[in-house]
């Protein structure tokens, strides 16, 4: 808050200081005068207090006597009971009760007389005498008892021993109470002297007293009357400062309500603490003398049951995390003390952040919630963490992929890139300040056309339109780089954002697939042309070969002896077997370039057009074909045909002799992740179509060789056929997106397992 002086002008302040320096007179006086008002006010208080307490001695002394006669008589009267009954013989209890009130009366004795040492003296010799005294009265009647004995053992008269033994007690109580009677006397002989000596001090009192009180009274007549004149002489100008200091007052108030408004309007908790001492004058606690609003929405507490409470009272868990103890060492050393730590109102958790400074007489504690804060805090921080996994991430892709980002100013040629951009350079990272000029030098010299247009392109079409360019590397020669940008503004400066990558082992690669494709090309271009020659040049001499043989069989049926008629059926099959290769090769070759359209195609149709079209090779080997419940297919007709032809021919021809071929088909709908065998598979769900006969089988390890071109298990002596038949399969069943193989054992059959997609 501000200061109290800094509200007052200077004009009153001048007039304040006029005036203290023309009372300064005044201002000495009235001290003198006030400090001898209070000297003589204290002397005459110290007079009245003499006076009551010399009084008090008098009367003191006299209680003193009093006592004293009062324990004389009371030994006298103790005498006398004795002497009674022994005259009157008398046993009532008396005596008792004057010895009870005897002690008592020297109880009272002895307190009376504890400031005066020689009387207590005395005192204690009375004690002593009393309790003498009192052992006599008590041993009466065992007194009298012993007399009885002693006269019947002596052969006496009882009556005359009990009188002498009476009479000898009496003298002795005699005695003590004449020995009491001169400690009176002496006592009596020391308190008159004291009396003598108090009351003279007491007259002199009397007279001082009422002097005193004449003094004091003209004393403070005159303080007045120079009160009165000083107060008089000063009060225009006293008003006129008053009315003054009335109006900065008024402004205190105004500002001291601009304070409060402002106190109110803050989200900050101020609070003003006095501390608690113990007997020891160390703190034990703070009390709260004022605390802004803005608490009850911190704490939930509302201000008025705040103030004047203990700050441990209401917010214990300040000592526990150290607030307290920094509260303590700021107001006993004034250092100011910075706080934060975590709090619970209201079930919510808040982080609070106190500073203490010291103010005159207690401590000022602004305490500030910075849970938000916090929780900005903790989200920055988890920004930052995701970014900096991210910048992880992104420079392990870099690496990966042979990435480089880079940020182009544009407007100076400037450039921050990734330290991959460095790498793929062939430098070290940070090894030069990248600039355009700079890195200019690194381009291929028939590319820096290309290059130089980046900024203009990047300006003109918010991209780049530069692809791709050369650069000299320093340890891998000239590279190719893909780049990609965009036109930004970053503290509105025109910038291009992207990436180059290395693309030299793509650029190699396509090089080298141009190289393949010609060179596949060519080789198309070969097949074809033997697939011409296949089709109409070899097939040619063929059939004119078989033709002959016909005519010459015709001509000399029954002439040709059994040699040459033999030779003749070599020649027959020969030309026979080469036809089918032809064939076979021609279908093989023509399978990858057939268009025809794809189909729904019942497969329980396309087995019982097999079986027609291998009607006649079923009946000769009495073979069994079992299907039922096969799928709907979309594929091309024909060659599914084709293929079930092919599967079905091949389990016929190679049969166990010794039994009736079987060939049993089946098919079930698998999802494409339960499927085990690797292959590509394009589609959710796949045909499992199983062909399964008891044929002769093959060994396990020639599964993956009987869908080879000419791969052959037995000799053609054996077994008929070209060794193209399965190859044609295979390549069906791929022209469909499919896979085959095949599972046997010899001598157990084998099972060709089909997979084909679902559309």
């Amino acid at each position: 808050m501000l200061k109290m002086t800094t509200l007052f002008s200077k004009e009153t302040m001048m007039k304040l200081k006029a005036l203290i320096a023309s009372a300064k007179t005044y201002v000495v006086l009235l001290i003198l005068a006030i400090g001898l008002l209070l000297y003589t006010v204290s002397v005459g208080y110290k007079q009245v207090n003499r006076l009551h307490e010399t009084g008090d001695m008098v009367a003191h002394t006299l209680e003193v006597q009093r006592t004293i006669v009062e324990l004389s008589a009371k030994f006298q009267e103790l005498e006398s009971l004795q002497l009674k009954v022994l005259l009157k013989e008398d046993s009532s209890n008396l005596s008792g009760i004057v010895v009870s009130e005897m002690e008592q009366t020297l109880e009272r004795l002895k307190q009376l007389t504890s400031d005066n040492q020689a009387q207590q003296e005395r005192v204690k010799v009375l004690e002593q005498l009393c309790d003498k005294i009192r052992s006599e009265v008590n041993t009466v009647e065992s007194t009298d008892s012993i007399a009885v004995i002693d006269s019947i053992e002596a052969k006496d008269s009882v009556e005359i021993n009990l009188a002498s033994k009476r009479y000898q007690r009496i003298g002795r109580i005699s005695k003590i109470v004449e020995e009491s009677q001169i400690l009176k006397e002496r006592m009596l002989s020391e308190e008159n002297y004291l009396m003598v000596a108090r009351k003279e001090e007491y007259t002199s009192q009397s007279f001082l007293t009422p002097m005193s009180s004449l003094l004091v009274a003209i004393t403070a007549l005159g303080i007045f009357l120079i009160g009165f004149i000083s107060i008089y002489k000063q009060k225009g100008e006293i008003q006129e400062v008053n009315n003054q200091v009335f109006n900065q007052n008024k402004k205190l108030q105004e500002t001291e309500e601009f304070l409060k408004g402002v106190y109110k309007s803050s989200n900050n908790v101020i609070s003003h603490f006095e501390p608690i001492m113990d007997g020891e004058k160390n703190i034990v606690d703070f009390q709260f003398k004022y605390t802004s609003d803005a608490i009850e929405k911190v704490t939930g507490t509302e201000q008025e049951d705040i103030i004047g409470s203990s700050l441990l009272d209401k917010y214990p868990m300040v000592s526990e995390n150290g607030l307290f103890s920094l509260m303590k060492d700021c107001y006993l050393n004034g250092d100011t003390q910075e706080h934060e730590s975590v709090y619970t109102f209201e079930n919510q958790t808040k982080y609070i952040h106190n500073t203490v400074v010291k103010s005159a007489n207690g401590i000022t504690n602004t305490a500030w919630d910075t849970t938000k804060v916090k929780e900005a805090e903790k989200v920055l921080q988890k920004l930052n963490e995701d970014l900096s996994l991210q910048n992880t991430i992104f420079k392990e892709a870099e690496n990966v992929a042979g990435v480089g980002s880079f940020i182009w100013y544009l407007d100076d040629g400037s450039a921050t890139v990734s330290d991959n951009f460095y790498r793929i350079l062939g430098v070290k990272p940070n090894s030069f300040e990248v600039t355009f000029d700079a890195y200019k030098e690194y381009v291929h010299a028939d590319d820096i056309s290309i290059f130089e247009s980046l900024g203009t392109n990047t300006e003109d079409s918010g991209k780049s339109t530069v692809f791709t360019y050369r650069v000299f590397t320093k340890n891998k020669g000239i590279r190719y780089l893909d780049l990609k940008g965009r036109n930004l503004e970053i503290d509105n400066r025109p910038v291009s954002v992207g990436i180059v990558q290395d693309i030299t082992s793509r650029i190699e690669k396509d090089r080298e697939l141009i190289e393949s494709y010609e060179k596949l090309k060519q080789s198309n271009e070969e097949l074809e042309s033997f697939n011409r020659v296949a089709s109409h040049d070899l097939q040619e001499p063929l059939r004119k070969i078989q033709m002959f043989i016909s005519r010459i069989e015709d001509d000399e049926a029954g002439k040709t002896p059994n040699a040459g008629s033999a030779y003749f059926n070599k020649i027959k099959a020969a030309t026979f077997r080469m036809r089918e290769l032809i064939q076979n090769l021609l279908s093989y070759s023509r399978i990858d370039k057939i268009n025809s359209k794809f189909e729904q195609i019942e497969l329980n149709d396309t087995i019982e057009k097999v079986e027609d079209e291998l009607s006649q090779l079923i009946k000769d080997t009495k073979t069994e074909i079992s299907y039922s419940g096969l799928p709907l297919l979309y594929g091309i007709p024909f060659k599914i045909e084709q293929l079930f032809t092919n599967l079905i021919s091949n389990s016929i021809k190679y049969r166990n002799k010794d039994i009736a071929p079987q060939v049993h088909i089946v098919s079930e709908k698998l999802r494409s992740d339960t499927i085990a065998e690797n292959f590509v598979k394009n589609a959710e769900y796949y045909y499992k179509i199983s062909l399964r006969d008891n044929g002769i089988g093959f060994d396990p390890e020639f599964a993956s060789n009987i869908f080879e071109v000419f791969q052959r298990l037995h000799s053609k002596n054996e077994y008929s056929g070209t060794g193209i038949g399965l190859s044609i399969c295979k390549k069906i069943v791929e022209k469909h997106n499919g896979y085959i193989h095949a599972v046997s054992k010899k001598g157990e059959g084998a099972t060709f397992i089909i997979y084909l997609p679902v559309q």
